[in-house]
């Protein structure tokens, strides 16, 4: 069978995959926030990945997939009213709690001097362009002092891609596939060789792993109809990488392992109906650092900062959720249509939805 031949599929586990992945990112980072070095599985993976970096590529990967999926059956008003609804209204939100409950509980000065500090630069700035997501003189006494959100560096990313998105279907390249494989596998090059060379990404050369990861979800989109999901690849993809080792070219076998290893989870494997409970992935992933720095004392193993991190942050998540992001994207159904195209295949399209 073929990836395209699940695209109308309502039972995939995409929502179940992202909260896979947004809980691997707590876990993983339990183990430095409590200067216990890494986790079991990343011990097994050092120095090539370790859990985190799975997790924040699985994340670009399946974004990759489902964002180009919704620009090119929506079109380019609904595709930017949607992204636009997905990211900001729980990044705002954020924004505020983090600058007038976590900040004022986790500074190490008076609220006066935190306040005169101006922690709203972080507000101001929730553009996501330019995001600084660091408060001052809070978490001062842990091992990332300083650090309000180790995880949502990010997030400046998935707007640039998104952005990247509009750009290539504007210019007509995702009209044709042959037009639109050939661009995204010279943007893959660029990215791997001279990712500073790349307009939007040249910030910082972090920003090179998860648009890779981007990239090659956005590719297998635009490929379905010609990409198999079948056991004997899946066996492949998963020894692919370990044996890329050997020969010294990981960097380059594993991303397209990972990503065809998303598919076979999210498609192939028993559907586990997690969209009941809502996508709290992001909530849990925009929460989960400074939840994890709150909730941290010296002594500290690892496994109790992941029980009481994770026992906060999931109901926030959820409430996050409920609140904001699932109303925030309603919203978008009562927005103008201009130039929308038909929506085909709702399960994916609702998936990408929620892909954040």
């Amino acid at each position: 069978m073929m990836l395209s031949d699940f695209e109308k599929r309502r039972d995939n586990n995409f929502t179940f995959l992202r909260f896979i992945l947004a809980w691997s990112v707590l876990i993983g980072h339990s183990f430095p926030i409590s200067a216990n070095g890494s986790d079991p599985i990343s011990r097994l993976l050092l120095p090539y990945a370790w859990i985190g970096s799975i997790a924040v590529s699985g994340f670009f990967a399946i974004s990759g997939y489902l964002v180009t999926a919704s620009f090119t059956k929506r079109g380019a008003t609904a595709f930017v009213a949607s992204r636009a609804l997905r990211l900001y209204p729980a990044v705002i939100v954020y924004s505020l709690v983090a600058i007038l409950l976590i900040g004022p509980l986790c500074t190490s000065v008076s609220l006066e001097q935190y306040f005169h500090s101006n922690p709203w630069a972080n507000m101001w700035n929730a553009t996501l362009w330019e995001w600084k997501y660091n408060l001052p003189y809070v978490f001062s006494h842990n091992h990332f002092a300083g650090a309000t959100n180790g995880s949502s560096w990010t997030l400046p990313v998935e707007l640039r891609c998104y952005l990247l998105v509009v750009l290539l279907g504007f210019f007509g390249v995702l009209d044709t596939r042959i037009r639109a494989s050939a661009a995204l596998v010279i943007l893959l090059a660029v990215t791997h060789f001279s990712s500073g060379s790349l307009p939007l990404f040249e910030q910082s050369s972090s920003f090179a792993s998860p648009l890779t990861f981007f990239l090659l979800g956005s590719l297998a989109w635009i490929n379905r109809t010609a990409l198999p999901l079948n056991w004997a690849l899946a066996i492949a993809a998963s020894i692919g990488p370990f044996a890329a080792v050997e020969f010294g070219h990981f960097e380059y076998v594993y991303p397209i392992c990972l990503t065809y290893l998303l598919f076979i989870f999210t498609y192939r494997l028993p559907h586990f109906d997690m969209d009941r409970l809502g996508d709290i992935s992001y909530g849990v992933y925009i929460y989960a650092w400074p939840i994890q720095q709150l909730v941290w004392r010296p002594g500290q193993s690892a496994y109790m900062n992941i029980l009481l991190s994770t026992v906060i942050v999931f109901p926030i998540a959820y409430l996050s959720w409920r609140l904001i992001e699932k109303p925030a994207m309603g919203l978008r159904k009562k927005l103008p249509s201009f130039g929308e195209r038909p929506a085909k295949g709702r399960g994916l399209a609702e998936s990408a939805e929620a892909a954040g």
